[in-house]
């Protein structure tokens, strides 16, 4: 068998799920400049515990509805009996749980923000490598996929080792994140749909 054929065989199962990324990216997009403008107007003047409940609300919302939509994936894999289902399954387990953590405990401050900012991308990070991994025949997807898992990783460690920075800054470098991640999904799927 050939490297293209083993290309094809490798992608086809993935191709049915061009949405899946798809969504993921709009989501992410959404979310990055909705992020942008209330860290830029709501805390122009200050970031008082009212604007925290907001970004907590905006953060976990974004959390909740991408594991949602990460588990509405993994059953469309399973039925269609695609080889991806266990990662989408794993991510979004763990997207909904954080999401719920964030949702139960409502109250940020600029100090959790920013771990729970570092936890969604470290999580996020592991399983586009392990989807990388998976996907390692495709060479043009494993570079896209590599790069963002590695982009998330080191993302998700600078906030974590930075927990003491200020809510502004933190939710300014969260936002230009998100916008990397959506575009990088949104290329994916493009790339899969073609």
């Amino acid at each position: 068998m050939n490297s293209r054929a083993l290309n094809l065989e490798v992608v086809q199962p993935l191709r049915l799920c061009w949405w899946i990324f798809a969504v993921r990216g709009g989501l992410a997009v959404v979310f990055a400049v909705v992020l942008f403008l209330a860290s830029s107007f709501l805390g122009i003047f200050f970031f008082d515990p009212v604007t925290l409940v907001y970004l907590s609300l905006l953060l976990g919302s974004f959390v909740l509805s991408n594991g949602l939509l990460l588990g509405v994936a993994a059953g469309f894999a399973y039925e269609h009996r695609l080889h991806l289902w266990w990662l989408a399954l794993g991510e979004g387990c763990f997207a909904l749980l954080l999401g719920i953590y964030i949702g139960i405990s409502l109250m940020l401050t600029s100090q959790s923000l920013a771990l729970l900012a570092g936890l969604s991308a470290l999580g996020g990070g592991c399983f586009q490598i392990a989807l990388a991994i998976k996907l390692r025949e495709d060479r043009p997807n494993l570079v896209l996929l590599t790069i963002g898992g590695l982009v998330s990783l080191c993302v998700g460690m600078v906030f974590l080792e930075h927990l003491h920075q200020a809510a502004r800054p933190t939710t300014l470098v969260l936002s230009a994140f998100e916008l990397f991640r959506g575009i990088i999904w949104s290329v994916l799927a493009f790339r899969l749909r073609r």
